[in-house]
């Protein structure tokens, strides 16, 4: 898929063919056995999820993904930047990489990550692939647990946006022999093959980041895993032996290759570290951006009224209350709500509002807590 050259064009005059070094690089045992394994465990906790929630999926209002609720995924290890921090629950930055929202946050995943990460495990085998696509996937849920505290998120869209930075890494550094005008002269072709692969790369990132703005998904799960993978891919990515085109590799070109491994390997570790204390270090309940939830999650639709949206990015759906009856009706006529930020406050229900079923009221109560409460964010 990535052809990693990065001798000078001028140094072309013993050049081997392209396809002899697909030839190569597709010859052995170089399978995707990681890609592999990846695509059958989020398979199975899938299914293992849908089975916890009684084999029904939720409403698109809980949950636009078609897939479970919210005390299953964090019943599984789903982030939760709390449970985390204040219970000590650490294995939950690694599990939610397993885990997905719903059939389509897993499908729209799992395309990708057949596409993008088988190519980049042959070429650069089942070590570097591994490597990127953890550290990475912990990364950005590290980032997310940060600035997200208040989300609930799953997916192993972290690692494969990690995936997606290591091939832009790889791009970055062998720019000119990618899109070079003397290779697509010489092979016909490779030029706009180069394109069209950047090209799908920056659809795959578009289509993510739109998936990233309902419930259950991230963007900064998804940012924080690319930079870091961008950042792996310096130091992870194999670097093509210029010897197989019959180049000459001066010392200066090998420091720069030693270094620029060596830089992106330090920048890797540094940001995991100042993240992770950034983490503990916090309350694990509150963002030190206030307004960074709109970045990963938007209510939709949002030409709908409060009353009729398929989803909401407030903490309506945690309020608790109780409801004061009427001994004589046996209508309940007052609601007592306690607000995402704490502050209570008392609804009354008059003329149609006023009801006998007390489910019904717990169904309405992110309604009034919308529609009353001044603050709807925790």
């Amino acid at each position: 898929m990535w052809v990693l050259l990065t001798a000078d064009i001028s140094f072309f005059a013993s050049y081997l063919s392209w396809t002899d070094f697909e030839k190569k690089k597709n010859s052995g045992f170089n399978q995707p056995f990681f890609t592999y394994f990846l695509v059958m465990i989020s398979s199975v906790m899938l299914i293992v999820s849908v089975g916890k929630n009684n084999w029904i999926v939720e409403a698109l209002s809980s949950n636009p993904m078609i897939g479970p609720s919210v005390d299953t995924l964090l019943d599984l290890g789903a982030k939760d930047s709390n449970l985390i921090v204040n219970e000590g629950e650490g294995w939950r930055i690694i599990a939610p990489m397993f885990l997905h929202a719903g059939f389509i946050h897993y499908a729209i995943n799992m395309l990708a990550l057949w596409f993008i990460g088988s190519a980049v495990e042959k070429i650069h085998g089942t070590i570097a692939i591994t490597i990127i696509f953890l550290i990475s996937a912990i990364g950005g849920t590290l980032l997310s647990a940060v600035f997200l505290p208040e989300f609930v998120t799953v997916g192993a869209s972290g690692g494969i946006f990690g995936l997606v930075g290591a091939c832009m890494a790889d791009i970055s550094l062998n720019w000119s022999m990618l899109f070079s005008d003397y290779l697509d002269a010489e092979e016909g072709g490779t030029k706009l093959k180069h394109w069209k692969v950047l090209s799908w790369l920056l659809f795959d990132i578009f289509i993510n980041c739109l998936v990233g703005l309902t419930p259950f998904v991230d963007n900064f799960t998804h940012m924080g895993g690319m930079v870091v993978g961008f950042m792996c891919g310096l130091s992870t990515m194999e670097r093509l032996d210029k010897e197989f085109f019959g180049l000459e590799q001066s010392c200066i070109m090998k420091t720069r290759q030693l270094a620029t491994r060596f830089f992106g390997l330090i920048l890797s570790i540094t940001f995991i570290c100042i993240i992770s204390i950034v983490l503990v270090e916090g309350d694990g309940v509150t963002s030190p951006c206030s307004n960074c939830r709109y970045a990963s999650c938007v209510p939709f639709p949002p030409w709908e009224s409060d009353a009729s949206k398929w989803w909401y990015c407030d903490d309506c759906d945690k309020v608790t209350g109780s409801a004061t009856r009427n001994t004589q009706t046996g209508y309940y006529e007052q609601i007592n709500l306690e607000c995402p930020d704490g502050q209570p406050i008392a609804v009354t229900l008059e003329g149609g509002a006023t009801t006998d079923s007390k489910s019904l009221l717990e169904d309405d109560l992110p309604y009034y807590c919308r529609d009353y409460c001044d603050n709807i964010h925790a």
